[in-house]
């Protein structure tokens, strides 16, 4: 489904989502205690006799934190390093953690979760094509995930060629729906927001963030519980990824 509007400057940059609109994570919420629990396998591999706390302790307090991370993303727009997190678990916990320990843990933790991503099968293909039609191509994505992860991943999905430019909250003060995340993306792609066209799973963080700058926002239809307050209203909805080269088109673009 696409969406006509007034004659406006052409779009020149197209921002991509991550989770949800370029892959895909099965089973997300059913899938946290199993990986924290996987991270702490993994930890007394790499760390034996490290007086660790008791598996059910470690992935309730992990989980926790997590838990924190993410309320205050919804309520502050706030976003921090990975290590913030981690610190935080350990503090529920009642230990005091070193760098050597969060170190460990994230360690431990990215290689619970590496390969668990499906990369939607028009992914690629539509990304290659925005590409050679001379779009400049980025990547938004709320995570408190070291980059390194989430680059291997798109490199083993063989999206990572397509996308210029990179920008995760977990390297940023912020998250999305704050303006300052999509003025650094569009700043680093060298485009001005008018003339860029966010695209993302999510109503408020997604659309309601990218309309809040001035971009064109296209909201990829789906089924997830995620908050639709009924003032957001995209430029566009599409259900598959590869609507989108036509509609950009429908818009003046390449």
């Amino acid at each position: 489904m696409g969406g006509r509007e007034p004659r406006r400057e052409a779009p020149r940059a197209v921002i991509f989502d991550l989770g949800g609109t370029l892959v895909d994570w099965p089973d997300w919420e059913a899938a946290l205690p199993r990986r924290w629990a996987r991270a702490y396998a993994a930890l007394l591999v790499a760390r034996p006799g490290g007086d660790w706390p008791a598996q059910a302790d470690f992935v309730a307090a992990m989980r926790a934190a997590e838990a924190a991370h993410w309320r205050r993303v919804d309520t502050e727009h706030w976003s921090g390093p990975p290590s913030g997190l981690i610190h935080d678990g350990f503090q529920r916990l009642g230990r005091r953690a070193g760098e050597a320990e969060i170190l460990a843990v994230l360690d431990a933790y990215a290689g619970a979760v590496a390969g668990e991503a499906v990369v939607y099968a028009d992914a690629a293909p539509t990304l290659a094509l925005l590409r050679a039609r001379g779009y400049r191509l980025g990547l938004l994505s709320n995570t408190w995930w070291a980059a390194d992860w989430h680059n291997a991943d798109l490199a083993a999905h063989g999206l990572a060629g397509y996308l210029d430019e990179l920008v995760y909250t977990s390297d940023q003060p912020h998250s999305k729906p704050h303006p300052s995340v999509f003025r650094t993306v569009a700043g680093l792609l060298g485009v001005e927001p008018a003339a860029c066209v966010m695209i993302g799973d999510r109503l408020l963080d997604d659309v309601g963030g990218a309309l809040g700058v001035g971009m064109r926002a296209v909201w990829k239809e789906n089924t997830k519980p995620w908050p639709r307050p009924p003032e957001i209203r995209a430029t566009a909805t599409i259900r598959q990824l590869a609507e989108l080269p036509p509609l950009l088109r429908s818009w003046g673009g390449a």
